[in-house]
């Protein structure tokens, strides 16, 4: 029988969790192929740091949601803010076409027709993820054109309210929100005065449970967040439903056009 296959493209390990993981784990349930790129390193840098355990997390979440396998584009974690500066390796630091190419042989090898990335303004501005958005979409304009026409391109989407109260924090945190990245180069509230429309809205409240088993996964950025952000992770799974119950995604490609909402990110696809 055909398979369904989704790839997914993140940036960190944990964001297949935090950011995706309801919608990766509903697709699995359903007998979907779902692979994901991260842009970590393939190989701890070093046993027992925190590579090591960072990668020995993103493998306990990627079982936990049923994801059958993880690439690595070899890469390192980057700053939120220039003046920081980036360790050798950093995302930031390598040029986008060598990452565009990277994650285009990932697309070639797994032959998704469902591809999912963050959104264009990296959930609260990280320029990894901002990066990540903007290499996946490159890659899949050129993976489409030789695929077909049926492959089709997400883009996580969030509540603009929220989105730009992130903004507002982080300028009072002293983040430079209009020069993040290692030159500066994301202008965070420019990026937010685009449109952003919601194409489909997924319903993943018989999901949420595989998030916070995963979510468990990931004690090392668990321990280094905020408390907000620790008593979520740590509230009941019926909390968390009402919060991550029904995710929204901006369709790239085909280009989102008006209409119903989508409820199934394989409908119209090919097998």
């Amino acid at each position: 029988m055909p398979q369904r296959r989704l790839l997914a493209v993140f940036a960190h390990p944990d964001d297949e969790t935090f950011l995706a993981g309801p919608v990766l784990a509903r697709y699995t349930v359903e007998g979907v192929d779902v692979q994901l790129v991260c842009a970590t390193p393939e190989e701890p840098v070093s046993e027992g740091g925190i590579a090591a355990v960072r990668r020995a997390e993103l493998q306990c979440a990627a079982e936990a949601l049923g994801i059958r396998r993880v690439h690595h584009l070899g890469y390192g974690d980057s700053p939120m803010s220039p003046e920081l500066g980036a360790a050798p390796g950093a995302l930031v630091a390598a040029p986008q076409e060598e990452v565009v190419e990277r994650v285009l042989k990932v697309m070639e090898e797994v032959k998704p027709q469902v591809v999912i990335t963050d959104s264009a303004y990296g959930a609260y501005g990280h320029p990894d993820h901002v990066l990540m958005h903007r290499a996946t979409a490159s890659a899949f304009a050129q993976y489409a054109a030789s695929a077909g026409a049926t492959q089709k391109l997400y883009a996580l989407a969030y509540p603009m309210p929220l989105v730009r109260l992130n903004v507002r924090l982080l300028r009072l945190w002293g983040v430079p929100v209009s020069r993040l990245g290692l030159r500066g180069e994301v202008d965070l509230p420019q990026i937010i005065r685009e449109d952003y429309p919601i194409s489909a809205r997924l319903d993943v409240r018989s999901y949420v449970r595989y998030r916070k088993e995963a979510g468990r996964c990931h004690r090392s950025q668990i321990a280094a967040a905020p408390l907000p952000l620790k008593l979520l992770e740590a509230s009941p799974v019926w909390f968390q439903t009402r919060l991550f119950g029904h995710l929204h995604l901006t369709r790239l490609h085909p280009p989102h056009a008006p209409g119903p909402r989508e409820t199934d990110l394989f409908a119209g696809t090919v097998v």
